[in-house]
């Protein structure tokens, strides 16, 4: 190995004495956080909500990875394709290049929000996976999203949560749910990136 160089596993763990911080990331709800609306009928339809360009930029300005991770049960429902999806976020990731912001994934369940599987939020499991790919340390990480699942999978993975006020969360009930593994309730993604860059 040349001097002073590093080798480390998928995950920034110790390899043959030497070891390398492993990073940081806020992990990215889809629908409801960073476009809308909720429930497509097709991803024409899909569109970025005001700001979040911008909003996401400050994070990869900031050094911090974005990976989108995101139940997509219309795929299950055959409204569209796991492979149609892939395209469209593929896109979507290079119109947000646009704005300077850079975004990983997708980190996909397709499954519908009644069928079990072991990816569905609040499972850790996409988050893991995506530490792995990434050399994320989850427990120095973030999640903004609009939903209760969202937040408490960052409790789940030993980070910290922001509950934003779009989507599903306009509704106060879903707030009053979210509150108690939310560390942050934010008005709007840009808010809510302004809280996570104090932290850090």
């Amino acid at each position: 190995m040349p001097p002073n160089s590093v080798e480390v596993d998928s995950v920034g763990n110790r390899v043959a004495g030497y070891f390398v911080m492993r990073r940081r990331a806020v992990f990215l709800d889809l629908n409801g956080t960073l476009v809308l609306p909720l429930k497509p009928r097709s991803l024409s339809e899909v569109a970025l909500i005001k700001n979040a360009g911008q909003a996401i930029a400050l994070l990869s300005r900031a050094g911090l990875l974005c990976p989108v991770v995101t139940v997509q049960s219309r795929i299950s429902k055959g409204v569209f394709s796991m492979e149609d999806f892939q395209q469209w976020f593929t896109n979507f990731a290079q119109d947000l290049g646009c704005y300077g912001a850079e975004i990983v994934g997708p980190y996909v369940c397709p499954h519908r929000f009644r069928e079990s599987c072991q990816c569905k939020k609040p499972s850790t499991l996409l988050y893991e996976q995506a530490a792995k790919d990434h050399g994320i340390d989850l427990q120095r990480s973030f999640v903004i999203g609009d939903s209760v699942e969202d937040v408490c999978a960052a409790c789940r993975f030993g980070g910290q949560g922001c509950l934003v006020r779009t989507g599903w969360a306009e509704d106060p009930a879903v707030v009053e749910r979210a509150a108690p593994y939310a560390a942050f309730i934010a008005e709007s993604l840009c808010k809510a990136v302004d809280w996570i860059l104090a932290q850090v």
